[in-house]
């Protein structure tokens, strides 16, 4: 969620050279499913268990991510506006499904509790993992930078920003562009290997749960 929310719309703005306005509306629509997610999340609670419905959320997500990693540098602005969709309905599945879960599982006197914990720990992983991938970020843009003749870390921070990209030579920026398309794809394997482990937990999760009932 928020490597998603915090580099797509650098994307739009750093690659495409949209303006910051056009960058948020790239997100936007992931608002609108969220809340489409979370009512399909509360109909299939009631007809599924938890541990296949957070398998279709993170399908949702892992698509998303997918094609985040897979897309050229130049895709047109409304394929960021299906990506956000597909990502906006596997946000509302998965975290509505979780909290629900979580109160599921406590008694009823514990269930504020239960509820501020679970999102504590939401709060404090989208704190970890901005950390990570601006880590991970800012390596590869340094190492870009290094090899490609002409280029600085300060033309990197003008190019993000559509008012100052235009400051910068026609000459030196598609290697800019180049730059930021390779960390941020760097970004997004990062957040599809998350997903892919986030399936592995959720797995290991129902076994234990089902050798527990035996």
């Amino acid at each position: 969620l928020i490597g998603y929310e915090v580099y797509l719309p650098d994307w739009t703005q750093g690659i495409l050279g949209l303006r910051a306005s056009m960058a948020g509306f790239a997100v936007t629509p992931s608002s609108l499913m969220w809340i489409v997610g979370s009512f399909l999340a509360g109909k299939l609670l009631a007809r599924t268990s938890p541990y296949r419905i957070i398998n279709l959320s993170l399908f949702f997500i892992l698509v998303g991510a997918i094609i985040m990693v897979l897309i050229p540098a130049y895709t047109p602005f409304v394929a960021f506006l299906g990506i956000s969709m597909i990502c906006g309905t596997g946000f509302g599945l998965t975290v509505t499904t979780s909290i629900i879960s979580v109160q599921n599982e406590v008694k009823p006197n514990q269930i504020g509790v239960a509820t501020s914990f679970n999102t504590l720990c939401r709060t404090l992983g989208q704190t970890l993992m901005i950390s990570v991938f601006g880590i991970v970020m800012n390596m590869t843009m340094l190492r870009g930078v290094r090899q490609t003749d002409g280029t600085s870390l300060k033309m990197m921070d003008k190019l993000i920003n559509p008012l100052t990209a235009n400051q910068l030579s026609e000459k030196v920026l598609p290697h800019l562009r180049n730059i930021l398309y390779n960390s941020l794809h760097n970004v997004f394997i990062v957040g599809l290997i998350l997903i892919v482990i986030a399936y592995a937990a959720n797995l290991a999760d129902r076994r234990n749960k089902k050798q527990r009932i035996h």
